[in-house]
């Protein structure tokens, strides 16, 4: 997989060059246009997990940007307001992630998300535990983290 990632990078260095044009729009181009050439070579024995891959990739940036967004609003909406409506709480969240950098990435993506914080996992790797700043009802916390980062985390990670 990472092989065809090299070869589109590359083929959108290629495509800035030829063009005598440096700008981040113009490596999108070449990067989109590599992309095709790659999709077109596909029916050559070409791995489809690279793909499946990209596209789980672009849906986990999309998708921790909103999330981002969502908690920024809303720890922001807490500070503002004069009554609190925070329920803090530590919760222990069970881990489908396995590996080391999963695990890594999740942990890294629960902290930058506002109002949210990992503090440790457990020694057999079986949970993260997390301080939220919205824990009135744990389920919806866990099933919030289990069926949004992790799960769009394992599609990138396990394609």
């Amino acid at each position: 997989m990472m092989i065809y990632f090299v070869l589109n990078l590359l083929f959108a260095g290629a495509w800035v060059l030829v063009n005598n044009a440096y700008g981040i729009t113009d490596f999108a181009i070449g990067f989109l246009l590599g992309l095709g050439c790659l999709w077109l070579t596909r029916p050559f024995g070409q791995d489809k997990s690279y793909f499946r891959r990209l596209k789980a990739s672009v849906v986990l940036v999309v998708y921790f940007h909103y999330e981002m967004t969502i908690s920024v609003l809303r720890v922001a909406w807490e500070v503002l307001t004069p009554t609190p409506k925070s329920v803090p709480d530590i919760v222990h969240i069970p881990l489908d992630a396995k590996t080391d950098v999963e695990i890594t990435l999740l942990a890294n993506m629960v902290s930058l998300t506002p109002g949210t914080l990992s503090l440790d996992i457990t020694e057999e790797k079986s949970h993260l535990i997390v301080h939220a700043m919205f824990a009135q009802d744990h389920d919806a916390v866990i099933s919030g983290i289990k069926n949004g980062l992790e799960k769009k985390l394992l599609e990138v990670t396990r394609g």
